[in-house]
């Protein structure tokens, strides 16, 4: 029997299983005596290999069956969940996640079992230290392993489970509706969300036509109509945008991996929190995230964690902590990664951006300790041994600013030497449908998304000072560089006869700025589409959008043009 159409049904359900397997081999190397843990993974274990077995997936299977039996050892008979059999079962889980690879992709496994079946089954335990002379023998314990040559052989377990008769998975049957039934979840799959997103976003740039028609019109009747339309298309667009969103714990499992690899590899203890799992985000911010939280996550391990023994002479516990959280903020989502260690030294960042050239000793002596912070995402100011050895900080922070610049969201960093560091991630709910501050420079208008939008200012021109060749503004204590946004796109400079400058402060480089416009048009809802060639290969252009009156108009990625 063709068994071709359940495949699909079987690589979705397998990822869940690996994904709960690879979180909670991470969880029990911290609490190896968590018995519902042990009991989570081996029922995994089981169910991967049942699935694969009705699929007639022999080489899954014999890899899945081997993971189950090192857990029956650990279950019931006295096997310690040490770090050798967490290696052991990651390395099982990415065996089988190539394996499904091959399998997606419609060709022949590429990556064979090996000798893992082997090794998953002769797992023997390294033996403890040897004790000093003068150390007394512990008493037995009843809850001590059995001897190893009590524990079943290789040989003592089948390769493989009876076969299991071929028959296609049986097809779920509908259950009668009741009053007490509750909706059921289904399965969607993801082209069809992204057409709803974008016929949603379709009829939010219609909306947008009708109450610029109504403007013209004065007319109230047609007025309340589209007021109405308005607030049923807002209650669609937070529907389907919630259809759209993934939990995060989606992607955690790969940064416990990481974390746990790189802890391992540099001989540093430390404790790995996630916090937010829960917390839902846009596929598309979702997939965009990964590469950033892993690098910061990789400079939080390598360069902000001390040596247990330079954390001990300092006062500290010898066990440093990273946590990675996630929490919402009314239309944003803030992601940050924060730990316990060296921190980050202002002074330092300064002296190393002032010997490289980035800034001038005029431009430093303006900094706040804020802004010096920043200077670790300015593109050229980290080469790892340097940066490590000024600021034990920053190794590519500038290309995690620049992607997350991309998502329209922020970054922002907090340090206190000897105490911590602390990057937040502040991003849009959904880049398909965003908030924008629509600015005219020229005969051009252009759109910022609001999450990187800090503020908006009129300056009169006597509250512009001047600091080397660069105009200044004074903002919260902070002296602030002017940039012209018409200089950035090629324009002529405005002109203010008022005497009123209008502008908008974000961040470009690692650093706030004020960006010089024309005029600041206010807020709209813009459905934004993604830019053709050539358009799409120009710097700074981020997608387009159509404003009411039917004129087109483009999302600005402002640190990309500066």
């Amino acid at each position: 029997m063709d068994m071709s159409q359940y495949r699909s049904l079987f690589l979705s359900e397998a990822r869940e299983y690996l994904r709960t397997i690879n979180e909670t081999v991470v969880g029990l190397e911290e609490t190896p005596e968590d018995r519902s843990g042990i009991d989570t993974l081996f029922r995994g274990a089981h169910s991967l290999k049942g699935m694969a077995a009705s699929m007639e997936y022999g080489d899954i299977v014999e890899v899945a069956h081997r993971m189950e039996d090192l857990m029956l050892r650990v279950r019931d008979m006295g096997l310690v969940f040490d770090s050798g059999v967490a290696d052991l079962l990651l390395e099982g889980s990415d065996l089988i996640e190539r394996m499904m690879v091959d399998l997606e992709a419609d060709r022949e496994p590429r990556t064979p079992a090996g000798d893992l079946p082997d090794r998953l089954a002769g797992y023997t335990p390294p033996p403890p230290p040897p004790r000093k002379a003068a150390d007394p023998a512990p008493a037995a314990s009843a809850a001590e392993p059995a001897p190893a040559q009590a524990t079943p052989s290789a040989a003592s377990v089948p390769a493989v489970e009876p076969a299991v008769p071929s028959t296609p998975p049986p097809t779920p049957v509908e259950p009668e509706r009741t009053k007490e039934l509750e909706v059921t979840s289904v399965r969607v799959k993801t082209e069809l969300l992204d057409h709803l997103a974008n016929l949603t976003g379709e009829l939010i740039t219609n909306k947008n036509r009708l109450l610029s028609i109504n403007r013209d019109l004065a007319s109230p009747q047609l007025g309340e109509a589209v007021g109405e339309t308005a607030k049923l298309l807002r209650a669609l667009h937070d529907e389907v945008m919630k259809v759209r969103l993934m939990p995060f714990e989606a992607i955690v499992d790969r940064f416990q991996r990481s974390v746990r690899a790189l802890a391992k590899k540099s001989g540093k203890e430390l404790h790995f929190e996630i916090v937010g799992r829960e917390i839902g985000l846009d596929r598309s911010i979702l997939e965009s995230l990964v590469d950033p939280i892993n690098h910061m996550l990789r400079n939080a391990v390598d360069h902000g964690m001390e040596e247990s023994a330079e954390r001990v002479a300092a006062g500290k516990p010898a066990r440093g902590v990273v946590k990675l959280s996630v929490a919402r903020d009314r239309d944003r989502v803030l992601v940050t990664v924060s730990d316990d260690g060296r921190g980050m030294v202002p002074e330092r960042m300064i002296a190393s951006a002032i010997r490289k050239g980035l800034i001038s000793p005029d431009e430093a002596s303006q900094l706040s300790p804020r802004q010096a912070l920043m200077l670790s995402c300015i593109p050229g100011f980290s080469t790892a041994r340097e940066v490590t050895d000024v600021s034990g900080r920053g190794v590519g922070m500038d290309a995690v600013n620049a992607s997350i610049q991309k998502l329209g969201g922020t970054l922002a960093i907090e340090s206190e030497p000897g105490k911590g560091t602390r990057f937040t991630l502040a991003l849009p709910m959904t880049i398909a449908i965003i908030h924008a501050l629509v600015v005219q420079c020229g005969p051009i208008k252009g759109a910022v998304p609001v999450t990187a939008v800090l503020r908006t200012v009129e300056l009169r021109r006597h509250q512009m000072t001047r600091v080397g060749n660069r105009s200044v503004f004074n903002l919260d204590g902070e002296a602030l560089p002017l940039l012209s946004l018409n200089r950035a796109l090629g324009l002529p400079l405005g002109r203010f006869p008022d005497g009123i400058v209008p502008l908008f402060v974000t961040e470009a480089k690692g650093r706030r700025v004020g960006i010089v416009v024309d005029r600041l048009l206010g807020q709209h809802e813009l459905f934004i589409k993604p830019l053709g060639r050539p358009l799409s290969k120009l710097p700074g252009l981020g997608g387009g959008a159509v404003l009411g009156d039917g004129e087109l108009i483009t999302l600005l990625d402002v640190a990309d043009l500066l």
